[in-house]
């Protein structure tokens, strides 16, 4: 059959006749019907180059630099993906106004695929503002909404704008010059309405700030936690007061079964103190240290990373936790594009799995990523954790090493469970998953009040070669035995985690609605930009108290604006009361212009 759309793609046709003499010879036979020409095929769409590994709804960094006060309600969620490209994550969305934006999201393709298998189900949450289902961000002017997919683990409550440093780094953007000082009853305030929203219990509260050991009415506000049911007590300081203040060293000493201390801890070089401190703060952070481990209190050394100034210092601050006595923990935060901070290159820049990949080498294979897993009850990109133990023998080893990746896998749930009954009795099995789920989230910590019966339960599943945590753990409840496991966590257990925070360049809606860091906050009052804003039928009328999810409290002024902290600033610096900032307190804490790159052919 002639493919005549084949012919006309190949340029066939009837030939021309051929040259004859008109004027002799017979009339010329009529010409032969051509052959039909053959179909020459096109070679098609070339592949794209890259795998979309996910959907996602992102927001457009460029949008958020030029009007950062934009109304919540006008915050455009872009449809994007996270694409694997030359061996990185991107994150890539299209914007109306500025077309194809891609930033960098992740470093290390293979150890995100690792983190995505660690997923666990999520808790139930009692919603701020029942019926609220406005979109992301502008649901969070009135707290949670409906949509959100995971209850409080950590409630953080600003408690001081001031800080007595100024650093380059700070991501609440605090200085000696702010004063502001929240109320003791607005804290509890606050912290009540979520203990009645999440069932008569949180998990942990974080006091922060500012720096929050200069609050004057500190000790009370830790007395009036410790009456309620709050499991754990965070206090996130920079560590000036703790290296000099006896008074506030006893403090936390009297509470310290509910109490850790989370230590500002760039490094060990004086550069990196320089860079992230404005100065050379590594004899300060070094006595507050010691004087913490002598005194028993538990900490977690924070570490503020960033590419080119300490990056290559994480394996030493790891190696420090380790043979530090009572430092249960070492938190590696990247740098991000909240607060008070260097320029950020969106397109090269430390990451979570960055971070990981680090680990290794820099511990002399001590700790690498696989001794890690994504916190299960988070999104998986949000946070790692790990623990490591130091066994009878004197070797660290980590939790995921002695169990077994397989192995710890269904204990969690996490796969199909193929330990037989007679193995492990149901009870324990049970009681193995809820003991793992609750050491791997981010509730958890060496002072966390039940953790000798969480590792006893796992000792006796698994085992672990720590034969002494087990008996000791078995034992707890003899005379004088709590004390013995709290010197032995403190000298044999170490928790290392890894939180990337987002900013406007890796910010999607999922791990928004999955977070479980909330910030105390505060709605109704004039100048939080709720009224008129998806604030609902109340117009923002009543002040309400709530919580946001901590990333878009950092990303967003108009939710920034209703932090306790910053309420109380505007009413210079006095206790007696909460406002609210206007547009100008509000506008010092815009973002910075960042570079954004354009679509390449």
């Amino acid at each position: 059959m002639t493919d005549t759309l084949a012919v006309h793609a190949a340029g066939g046709g009837v030939p021309a006749p051929s040259d004859v003499d008109a004027g002799t010879g017979p009339a010329p036979s009529p010409a032969p019907e051509a052959e039909p020409a053959r179909l020459t095929w096109g070679e098609g769409m070339p592949l794209r180059g890259d795998r979309v590994r996910r959907y996602v709804n992102a927001f457009c960094p460029r949008c958020h630099t030029e009007d950062p006060l934009r109304p919540l309600a006008e915050v455009e969620r872009l449809s994007g993906w996270l694409a694997e490209r030359d061996g990185r994550v991107w994150l890539e969305r299209g914007c109306r106004r500025h077309g194809f934006v891609r930033t960098l999201y992740d470093e290390n393709p293979e150890i995100l695929t690792y983190l995505e298998q660690w997923t666990a189900p999520t808790k139930w949450h009692t919603p701020d503002s029942p019926g609220n289902y406005d979109p992301v961000p502008s649901a969070y002017l009135r707290g949670l909404g409906e949509m959100q997919t995971q209850h409080t683990c950590i409630l953080l409550e600003d408690v001081v704008e001031g800080c007595n440093l100024r650093c380059p780094t700070c991501f609440a953007e605090s200085s000696p010059d702010l004063s502001g000082v929240v109320p003791v009853e607005d804290v509890l305030a606050n912290v009540d309405q979520r203990l009645a929203r999440e069932n008569g219990r949180i998990d942990v509260v974080m006091l922060s700030g500012g720096e929050p050991t200069l609050h004057p009415g500190l000790p009370r506000l830790v007395e009036e936690l410790a009456r309620r049911n709050v499991v754990r007590i965070l206090l996130n300081t920079n560590g000036v007061l703790i290296a000099k203040d006896e008074a506030l060293l006893d403090l936390l000493a009297r509470h310290r079964d509910r109490m850790e201390v989370y230590l500002q801890f760039d490094g060990l070089r004086a550069e990196s103190s320089r860079h992230h401190r404005g100065g050379d703060l590594t004899a300060v952070k070094e006595a507050a240290l010691a004087r913490l481990s002598a005194r028993g209190i538990f900490t977690t050394l924070t570490m503020t990373a960033a590419l080119g100034v300490n990056d290559h210092e994480i394996g030493d601050v790891v190696m420090l936790a380790l043979r530090t006595p009572f430092v249960g923990g070492v938190s590696i935060q990247p740098v991000f594009g909240s607060g008070r901070a260097q320029p950020l290159d969106p397109m090269d820049r430390l990451t979570h799995t960055g971070v990981l990949e680090r680990l290794g080498p820099q511990t002399g294979g001590a700790v690498s990523w696989r001794d890690l897993t994504a916190l299960p009850c988070s999104h998986p990109h949000c946070c790692s954790v790990g623990y490591l133990l130091r066994t009878d023998s004197g070797e660290w080893r980590s939790l995921v090493a002695m169990v077994g990746e397989e192995r710890l896998k269904e204990h969690l749930g996490l796969v199909a469970n193929r330990i037989a009954d007679s193995e492990i009795p149901r009870e324990l099995r049970r009681a193995v998953q809820q003991s793992l789920l609750g050491l791997l989230s981010e509730q958890s910590s060496l002072s966390h009040p039940s953790v000798g019966d969480l590792w006893r339960d796992v000792c006796e599943a698994c085992d672990l070669g720590i034969a002494t945590l087990l008996k000791v753990a078995a034992a707890v409840g003899l005379p004088g035995r709590r004390d013995a496991l709290r010197r032995l966590m403190g000298e044999r257990v170490v928790r290392v985690t890894v939180k990337p925070f987002m900013d406007m360049n890796t910010m999607i809606e999922e791990r928004l609605t999955q977070c479980c860091v909330h910030v105390g906050t505060r709605s109704g009052a004039a100048g939080d930009g709720a009224a008129g804003d998806g604030a609902g039928d109340d117009g923002g009328a009543a002040r309400r108290d709530q919580c946001a999810p901590f990333c878009a409290v950092q990303a967003w002024p108009t939710l920034s604006a209703q932090r306790l902290s910053h309420a109380a600033g505007v009413l210079g610096g006095s206790a007696d009361g909460a406002g609210s900032p206007g547009v100008a307190d509000v506008r010092r804490r815009s973002p910075r212009p960042v570079r954004i790159a354009r679509r390449t052919p």
